[in-house]
């Protein structure tokens, strides 16, 4: 496990089943299990995959993205709002800002309705079904590796990850993964803004007990964050 995978993600893998070893593909330069937590800059990996722009516009989450590759990142002013940041507010210059569901809703144009869920929900198995391919599903665990997913929705499945996820890896999935993909695919809606404030609750008392030189290593949602802030100093 790298160094900078957060003690969140670690918190999840400890509770997780263990994997049951299945036959593995070599890797071509050790690049599925990089650990890159860069958030797009630009359009352009989303507009290479018509199926993620159907769905991302079809449910309200494209002009998100729109927005993500037009700000510039201020990694400063979100380090300091993670580290202030207590039962949902956070005073920064004698500025006050609020952390909801509510609030990602109004600042991102995400309709903040749907099925809450976070990150430790389980799904029945028979959800993963249309998702994985078929001779994976026996070996199908809590924690599975990415190239279980069906060809046809890994374009999809990377987008998501990069976008509202931002965990950074790309070599297993859980199945808050699939639970997206669901939303994604229209087959059962969820509430995003809920899912996307979830995470940064919980990224934030991991980070608040980090050193300054370790922070920005387990800090994600960069962009969400600015876009948050900028939108309540409007």
């Amino acid at each position: 496990m790298s160094e900078t995978e957060t003690d969140y993600e670690q918190s999840d893998d400890r509770e997780s089943t263990p994997e049951i070893e299945v036959p593995r593909r070599n890797h071509r330069g050790g690049k599925g299990g990089q650990h890159v937590r860069e958030e797009p800059t630009s359009l352009a990996h989303l507009q290479a995959c018509p199926l993620a722009v159907t769905c991302f516009r079809y449910l309200s989450c494209y002009e998100y993205c729109e927005r993500i590759s037009q700000i510039q990142h201020h990694r400063e002013l979100v380090r300091l709002f993670v580290l202030h940041l207590h039962n949902g507010q956070v005073n920064l210059a004698g500025v006050d800002f609020t952390l909801s569901p509510e609030i990602i809703a109004q600042a991102t144009g995400i309709p903040n309705v749907g099925e809450e869920w976070n990150k430790r929900q389980q799904l029945d198995r028979f959800h993963y079904e249309p998702y994985i391919k078929p001779g994976c599903m026996r070996h199908l665990t809590a924690v599975f590796p990415f190239r279980f997913l069906r060809d046809e929705y890994a374009p999809l499945m990377r987008l998501i990850i990069r976008y509202f996820t931002c965990e950074g890896k790309f070599s297993r999935l859980y199945s808050y993964h699939i639970r997206l993909l669901m939303h994604f695919t229209r087959v059962r809606m969820m509430n995003i803004p809920f899912f996307m404030c979830r995470n940064i609750e919980r990224m934030v008392p991991l980070v608040q007990r980090k050193s300054p030189a370790q922070q920005h290593k387990s800090i994600y949602h960069y962009a969400l964050i600015k876009i948050m802030v900028m939108h309540q100093l409007a």
